[in-house]
């Protein structure tokens, strides 16, 4: 990464917060005011780049979480209360490195830049915490959804973190569900399409008394493919979804049943179906062998599940839940 994409770093935190905030304004506004403040480039002093309010309360002393600590030998920056060690900061940038893989962790601008960011989100946050933000109950609802999340994201870890599908599972996955795992062919298709339900109704009874797909096509059919006799030749993608249902239901020769698309109500014919072949399972086993460890993962988590609920008091009012 070069010197000049760090120029614009200093203010990604701070770019990001403030366009959270002016979201409701436009993205031509938001854009507008990130260009003008990264064309500025860096700023010499990160407690010059976030002014402190004239009047700001001085720190609580009767809170011991609020009594500045001394700096020790591993303290990176302090500010109040709040530190940050050496090690606690190489935490931080080793993270921003599996975010933004050309990031230069050892690059000692880049490592600046990433400081002065982490001052002036602490100013910040130091500041909300001085005027009471964080009492809000929207605030203190997301923190603690958030630190919900982290849990169960946790607990989900812990308990998958040694469950795996091996080759052998893989191997008798594949050989007990082979219909599966089919490649996709190309079916050669008809259609006719209907004004009415009543109309396609009628077209499919003179079909079942023998009469010729194409030639009824070019007689009573409303699309374009009418011309061709319903023909729409091979397709390999279908152009709506309940067209595919039914299409991969037929034989070769099979005619459907009416169903409605988006021009009408739909008859359509399976005339030919080429290079549908079962997949070979070597180029295919890792897919397999993931999607067999998720199964396993997740029959896991609720194998536990239930057993916490079976041994916890749980009480739900249902009448409630039914007003």
């Amino acid at each position: 990464m070069s010197h000049q994409k760090y120029q614009s770093m200093p203010f990604l935190f701070f770019i990001f917060l403030v366009s959270s905030v002016l979201a409701h304004s436009g993205c031509d506004k938001i854009s507008a005011f990130t260009e003008r403040f990264q064309s500025k480039g860096p700023s010499a002093s990160p407690v010059s780049a976030v002014q402190q309010p004239a009047a700001a309360p001085a720190v609580n002393t009767a809170d011991p979480a609020k009594v500045p600590s001394k700096p020790t030998a591993n303290t990176l920056v302090q500010i109040g209360a709040w530190s940050l060690t050496i090690d606690e900061f190489k935490e931080r940038l080793t993270a921003l490195k599996q975010v933004v893989p050309d990031y230069d962790e050892n690059d000692p601008q880049a490592k600046r830049f990433v400081l002065d960011e982490l001052v002036r989100q602490e100013l910040l946050v130091q500041d909300a915490e001085r005027k009471g933000v964080d009492q809000k109950k929207e605030i203190k609802n997301a923190v603690d959804e958030f630190r919900r999340t982290l849990l169960v994201r946790e607990m989900a870890t812990q308990l998958t973190q040694n469950i795996q599908a091996t080759e052998e599972e893989a191997r008798a996955y594949y050989d007990e569900n082979k219909a599966d795992f089919i490649s996709p062919g190309r079916w050669h298709l008809r259609e006719m399409v209907f004004s009415t339900e009543e109309a396609a109704k009628n077209a499919l009874i003179e079909l079942y008394k023998g009469a010729d797909f194409a030639a009824l096509a070019q007689e009573q059919s409303i699309s374009e493919s009418k011309a061709n006799g319903g023909d729409l030749g091979f397709v390999d993608a279908f152009d709506f979804p309940q067209l595919e249902n039914v299409v991969r239901t037929l034989e070769v020769g099979g005619v459907s049943s009416v169903f409605k698309g988006p021009q009408g109500f739909y008859v359509v014919k399976l005339e030919e179906l080429e290079g549908a072949e079962p997949q070979p399972y070597e180029p295919i086993k890792e897919e397999i062998k993931t999607g067999l460890m998720m199964l396993k993962q997740q029959q896991a988590i609720l194998q536990y599940l239930e057993d916490l609920q079976s041994r916890a008091d749980i009480y739900i009012n249902e009448k409630l839940l039914g007003d």
